[in-house]
């Protein structure tokens, strides 16, 4: 008897999760079109779509100084960075990857680019390594991002992209425009995964109350697009200009990163949007 009141426990623990995650998947449809309509506002170019990738290359290193200036001078309306969360410094750095990158021996600090160029466009501050961070390191930066973004007057020129909900989560809750980066891929996948998968991001992007959501361009399939609907989308990394024209004409897609100098395309055939 007891054995078997044993048996009977173990089973209610394994399937009140799965319920709860199977019925979270069924509903995720309805969560994520309720999160689509509640999403914020954020004032995207109509017409000027393409931002530059780490800045202007060609005018310096990527993600540097250099780089950002020439990207504004040459028309860019946004230029996206990658940064990292430095634990011991407790700020974000601007560097694709560890070991820093470094400008004259040093890392360059977010805050000394912002203090710069914070007038001149938009930014898309891609959050590398936010997922990797333990919970409590993660708020930490959260919070010090979000400071950052205020401080600089940027809550409506600045987004942030991770692909963790749950900093996107905290970042949001301060007023902080965010992207969720995501990864479908209805090429490798069958119909029936394809479909959980995304099921999965939609939950995740209802649970961080992000504004959008980032991926590859090469992952935006009629599949994909006619997946994730109304959102709106951030495209990496587009050079080819014809691509860039067609990608810009869709309502859908907000901005889309490119490397080199393609910042005149516009979506409008008057040019006169802003």
């Amino acid at each position: 008897m007891i054995a078997a009141t044993s048996r009977r426990r173990w089973w209610a623990l394994l399937l009140v999760p799965l319920l709860v995650f199977v019925s979270l998947l069924l509903l995720s449809e309805t969560l994520y079109q309720r999160a689509i309509a509640q999403a914020p506002a954020f004032p995207f170019s109509a017409c000027h779509k393409v931002w530059a990738h780490r800045g202007h290359a060609e005018t310096g290193r990527e993600n540097s100084l250099q780089s950002v200036k020439g990207a504004f001078e040459r028309g860019a309306v946004g230029v996206e960075l990658d940064i990292l969360f430095d634990r011991e410094l407790n700020d974000f750095l601007v560097s694709h990857d560890r070991p820093y990158a470094l400008f004259d021996g040093n890392p360059l600090k977010l805050e000394s680019v912002l203090s710069q160029y914070s007038a001149s466009g938009f930014f898309w501050l891609d959050a590398k390594d936010l997922r990797k961070l333990s919970p409590p390191t993660a708020y930490k930066a959260a919070q010090r991002l979000s400071t950052i973004i205020q401080r600089h007057q940027l809550a409506e020129r600045a987004l942030v992209e991770s692909s963790d909900p749950l900093s996107l989560h905290w970042l949001a809750r301060q007023g902080v425009y965010t992207s969720l980066a995501v990864s479908p891929n209805d090429q490798k996948y069958s119909a029936t995964v394809y479909k959980l998968n995304t099921a999965l991001m939609k939950l995740a992007y209802a649970f961080a109350g992000a504004g959008a959501i980032s991926m590859n361009a090469a992952r935006y399939t009629p599949v994909t697009a006619a997946t994730f609907g109304q959102v709106a989308v951030l495209l990496s990394t587009v050079n080819d200009p014809k691509a860039l024209k067609l990608l810009s004409g869709i309502a859908e897609v907000k901005v889309i990163l490119s490397d080199d100098d393609q910042y005149a395309i516009t979506a409008c055939t008057d040019r006169s949007g802003q």
